[in-house]
């Protein structure tokens, strides 16, 4: 008979395990960039077009999240996990061959498909499978995936650098990937539902299309700011501080992948109620905007610049965790847990597609700010949006 102490442990390593299933799914985008120039010459085509490619990952998210959302509702967490896996490695090999680039496109669209049912069904197997009071803080942790991801692809690049060994890159994903499924599998294999089973008592709460809306902008807003401060970080950092572009990215990747996790930590032990995550959401987004200042301003110093990095990173961990910590809040209905978080992943990957477009359009650091300031406000207008509703019975 397993005991409340061996159920807890196992819960802490089933949100690890999904966690870097997650953040593992996310690195193809991260691992991929460092070497756009070797397969540009190994295939003879300019740069620009591998580049651009890289939003084909973007895009099954982008526009379906809501579809995967459905398919994990109706064939649950345990069959959607070795799908998901299954897609990524299928896109992994493509990668492996990039005979053409449209074999590259279709190789990372494939492992968009596998990241959309990874961002789609981790909520529902928190939702579901954990105690009511681990939910939130769960879903708090595992909401700093992406950075994470995208930083550790970045670092896991780093050693085939070195001639270009892009396939020796992403033959190393797929080992990770394989070593990932294994895992799970197991894991997965000793789900069981809280032995409290969720009842509904009174009316059904029916799903609110407008608590979703606030919900996802709540979670985009911020999340979009992160993502094009990413973008043009290095370089920026790189020209207004005069220190190299290696250096300055190398500081980016491994500042995200260290700040997000333990900041994603620390949020988790904070949340738990709705109250306690809109307050942490609009305190964490004061000092966003302070450290968007800081990392932004071109009089700072290389020092208060990296400071302002530190600080936004974890601001922007508090602000994610927070924002996804109110999911079981929107998701009230089981047989639709799967499209509520596939729609608010959707939000996030649309705003992915979109910032590149932002962030390039401008080099003035007052623009960067801007972005910041009314996007992080408007967040914490939203975010008091996201309340339970009281069902009154007459």
């Amino acid at each position: 008979m397993q005991t409340t102490d061996d159920r807890s442990g196992y819960h802490l390593f089933l949100v690890l395990i999904i966690y870097v299933y997650s953040a593992v799914s996310m690195a193809v985008v991260g691992l991929v960039v460092p070497f756009i120039s070797a397969i540009a010459d190994a295939r003879h085509v300019s740069p620009g077009p591998i580049g651009t490619s890289l939003s084909f990952f973007s895009v099954p998210a982008a526009f379906t999240s809501f579809l995967f959302g459905m398919i994990v509702d109706r064939i649950g967490v345990k069959k959607a996990f070795p799908i998901s896996v299954g897609l990524t490695l299928i896109g992994d090999t493509l990668l492996l061959s990039t005979s053409t680039l449209w074999s590259l496109r279709i190789g990372l669209m494939l492992c968009g498909c596998g990241f959309a049912f990874a961002t789609a069904g981790s909520p529902v197997l928190f939702m579901r499978y954990l105690p009511e009071k681990n939910r939130s803080r769960a879903l708090a942790f595992w909401s700093t995936f992406a950075p994470a991801g995208y930083s550790a692809g970045l670092l896991l690049a780093i050693p085939f650098l070195a001639g270009g060994r892009w396939q020796t890159a992403c033959l190393s994903h797929m080992v990770l990937m394989l070593v990932i499924l294994a895992v799970g599998i197991l894991t997965l294999a000793r789900l069981k539902e809280p032995l409290t089973a969720e009842t509904n008592s009174g009316p059904a709460k029916k799903l609110s299309p407008w608590l979703v809306t606030a919900l996802g902008l709540s979670v985009t807003l911020p999340n979009g700011i992160a993502y094009g401060t990413s973008l043009i970080a290095p370089s920026y950092l790189a020209r207004v501080h005069h220190v190299s572009l290696a250096a300055s990215a190398a500081e980016v990747a491994i500042v995200k992948i260290v700040v997000m996790m333990a900041g994603g930590l620390i949020v988790s032990l904070c949340v738990g109620t709705e109250r306690r995550s809109r307050v942490m959401f609009c305190v964490m987004a004061a000092i966003g905007m302070a450290a968007q200042w800081m990392l932004l301003f071109p009089g700072s110093t290389m020092v208060v610049a990296s400071l302002g990095l530190f600080l936004w990173t974890f601001a922007y961990s508090g602000l994610s965790g927070a924002g996804m910590s109110l999911l079981p809040v929107v998701a009230t209905d089981r047989k639709t847990r799967g499209a509520v978080a596939g729609t608010v992943g959707q939000f996030i990957s649309v705003s992915a597609v979109l910032m590149p477009y932002l962030y390039f359009s401008t080099t003035l650091w007052t623009s960067y700010a801007l972005f910041a300031f009314c996007a992080l406000g408007m967040g914490c207008l939203t975010i008091f949006q996201v309340r339970q509703r009281r069902v009154v019975v007459a």
